[in-house]
C-alpha cells in the first residue's frame, strides 16, 4: 500500500497553481465575510464546486476513469485564524475520507459516488467535496506527485497534491469521528429493544442530522436519523438483508458500559476513547 504523508514530520509548500482562480496551493481560499456571512460563504463554495466540475470536462472513458480509482494520500500547507501554518491531510479510501487539519481536528464522512471525468474525478463525503486531478504537482522540494488534490470544507477551498495508496495503520473508516456522533449514536441506540446493540455505520448528512445504522442482539438492523446533538429522532426504520452500505460493519462499535466483547481469529476488539481519554466502548474490527 502506498505511503501517507506524515502531519507532522515537515513543513509541506505546495507550488502547483489552480486556474479555476481558487487559493494559493493548500491554503484556504481568501474571504472577506465574517461569522454573520455564513449563508454568503456557503453560496460561494456550492459555486466553487460549480466551477470545479465544469472544469472536469465530459464523462471519463474507461482509460481516464482508471486513473482514478482506488485510494489516494493527499496534503497540503494550510494556514487558519489561530491555527498559525500546518499541514492538512486527506485519507481517501474506497468507501471513507478523512479529512485533518492543524489545530481543528478531524471531519470527514460516508463517500458518495465517485463521478469519473476526462480531466479528473469528485466525490463527496460528509461535509467534503473532494476533487482529483492528474497533473505534476510538487510539494516543496520533494519529488513531484502524480496529482492535484482540491478539498472544499464549509466553502472554504484546499489545495495540495496527492499520490495513490493509504497505508494500512492509517486506513480511516466512519469510526475516526466517533466522538462528534456519539450524541446522535445514543439517541439511535435508545431506541433499540433488543440490547445490546452494534452501531455498524454512522455518517453525517448535513443540514444538523446523522445517519446511523444499528444491528440488535436479536440480529435486526434498523436506519436511524438523529439530529447531531443527539436532541431528536427523525427516522427509525427497519433495514432488510440486502441492504448493506460499503464499509458497514467494518468496524462494529459497542457503547459502554459493559464487557469487551469476545475476540476471534477473524476479530480483533480496541477500546474507543475520545481525545480527552474517556472510554467510550468497544470497535470491533474485521481482520479476515
Amino acid at each position: 500500500m502506498g505511503f501517507a504523508i506524515p502531519l507532522a514530520s515537515r513543513a509541506v509548500v505546495a507550488t502547483c497553481a489552480f486556474a479555476l482562480g481558487l487559493a494559493g496551493c493548500g491554503r484556504p481560499a481568501a474571504t472577506d465575510q465574517g461569522v454573520g456571512d455564513q449563508v454568503t460563504i456557503e453560496e460561494q463554495g456550492r459555486a466553487q464546486a460549480a466551477q470545479q466540475l465544469a472544469a472536469l470536462g465530459a464523462p471519463a472513458n474507461a482509460e481516464q476513469r482508471a486513473q482514478y480509482e482506488g485510494e489516494f494520500t493527499a496534503s497540503g500547507a494550510a494556514e487558519s485564524v489561530g491555527a498559525g501554518e500546518g499541514v492538512w491531510e486527506l485519507r481517501l479510501a474506497a468507501d471513507y475520507a478523512q479529512f485533518e487539519r492543524p489545530g481543528l481536528g478531524e471531519d470527514g464522512g460516508v463517500t458518495g459516488q465517485r463521478d469519473y471525468r476526462a480531466q479528473g474525478m469528485r466525490v463527496t463525503a460528509g461535509p467534503l467535496i473532494i476533487t482529483l486531478r492528474a497533473q505534476e504537482c510538487r510539494l516543496g522540494e520533494r519529488a513531484p506527485l502524480p496529482y492535484i488534490a482540491d478539498v472544499l470544507y464549509d466553502g472554504v477551498a484546499y489545495q495540495g497534491c496527492a499520490q495513490r495508496g493509504v497505508s494500512e495503520s492509517e486506513r480511516p473508516t466512519w469510526a475516526a469521528v466517533l466522538d462528534e456522533l456519539l450524541p446522535a449514536i445514543d439517541a439511535c441506540l435508545a431506541r433499540a429493544e433488543s440490547r445490546p446493540a452494534r452501531i455498524t455505520q454512522a455518517s453525517l448528512l448535513g443540514e444538523g442530522q446523522v445517519s446511523v445504522r444499528l444491528r440488535e442482539a436479536d440480529g435486526g438492523r434498523h436506519g436511524c436519523v438523529a439530529a447531531v446533538d443527539g436532541a431528536r429522532v427523525d427516522a427509525f426504520d427497519p433495514l432488510l438483508d440486502t441492504d448493506r452500505l460499503s464499509g458497514e460493519g467494518d468496524p462494529e462499535f459497542l457503547r459502554t458500559p459493559g464487557p469487551a466483547p469476545r475476540a476471534s481469529n477473524c476479530r480483533v476488539v480496541n477500546e474507543a476513547r475520545a481525545p480527552n481519554g474517556e472510554a467510550l466502548g468497544w470497535l470491533i474490527r474485521r481482520t479476515c
